[in-house]
């Protein structure tokens, strides 16, 4: 009983703001559970289906963001923003609108918005060279060298829609219209001035692995991992146990076949050059390793 009792509380408290934010225009927040299609104007569409504390409510695909997304499917599990448009208690549901939701936290963010601070930014699209980010509603977009130190070839096969990012602020241009002025002069302005825009990183809040560079020295042999194989750009490797990435070509006289992404190799170094952060190096494969010891040995015993 007294279960059943919390849980008509519970429904009753999250009736009570959604009426509210009906009425005031309130950002709720709630977690997508499913997809369905509903009607909307006349004609079903895709629907991301919303659990407020046990009730629920519809969010069409044309009010999630104007962002043109070709399906839903990453969505369901994720939390979404939302303001409340519809109220519909005899069939105990609600309709939810993001897009009002995110103008409403995009204001905000402009008003206290500084380079350096930290956020969690929404992925709303990603192609092989960015990823297109919601910044507490703003958008901006972030390209392939803020999102790591280490390097990916296709930023597709590492971020998805739908997922969260930490990043740091880099610029803010707030937009013409959150800045206060004094001037009554008529200022000339773009289309971005106006609306304002933001760089962001994720990269600036990684450790940076060239700082344990000082650990490696030149014309020595250290432990690697494999990331990447490319026919055209050869090796891509990341030495152990600091993270450093290095490229180099394929050794001379080895099956590129055998040589496959997640394998450890030893490394060999043979210049760091600091300035331009950037270590060269070969691979010693066990054959080469043996040839090596085989001339040294020679070498020795013709001394």
């Amino acid at each position: 009983m007294q279960d059943t009792h919390d849980y008509e509380m519970q429904k009753a408290t999250a009736w009570a703001d959604i009426r509210n934010a009906a009425r005031t225009g309130e950002v709720l927040y709630a977690q997508a559970i499913g997809l369905e299609y509903i009607p909307v104007a006349g004609k079903k569409e895709e629907c991301l289906k919303l659990n407020y504390n046990g009730i629920y409510g519809f969010l069409p695909i044309t009010f999630i963001d104007n962002y043109e997304f070709k399906g839903l499917q990453n969505f369901i599990g994720k939390v979404f923003e939302f303001c409340v448009t519809t109220v519909d208690l005899d069939g105990q549901i609600f309709a939810a609108n993001r897009i009002k939701a995110l103008e409403q936290l995009a204001k905000r963010f402009w008003r206290r918005a500084k380079s350096g601070e930290k956020y969690t930014a929404f992925v709303r699209g990603v192609d092989r060279f960015h990823v297109y980010l919601l910044v507490d509603g703003v958008p901006t977009r972030m390209h392939r060298d803020e999102y790591s130190y280490t390097f990916y070839e296709d930023l597709r096969e590492e971020v998805f829609i739908g997922e969260s990012l930490e990043v740091e602020l880099l610029e803010v241009n707030k937009p013409l219209s959150s800045v206060e002025s004094d001037s009554e002069e008529e200022i000339e302005t773009d289309d971005k001035t106006r609306e304002g825009s933001i760089s962001v990183s994720r990269k600036v809040l990684e450790t940076d692995p060239m700082a344990y560079i000082h650990e490696y020295q030149e014309k020595a042999t250290y432990l690697g991992t494999i990331t990447k194989v490319h026919l055209d750009h050869g090796l891509f490797i990341r030495l152990e146990p600091r993270g450093i990435q290095v490229r180099t070509g394929f050794p001379p006289g080895t099956d590129q076949s055998l040589l496959q992404e997640g394998q450890t190799v030893n490394f060999k170094i043979q210049e760091i050059n600091m300035q331009q952060r950037r270590v060269k190096g070969i691979v010693i494969t066990p054959k080469q390793a043996f040839q090596k010891n085989r001339q040294t040995r020679s070498m020795n015993h013709v001394r």
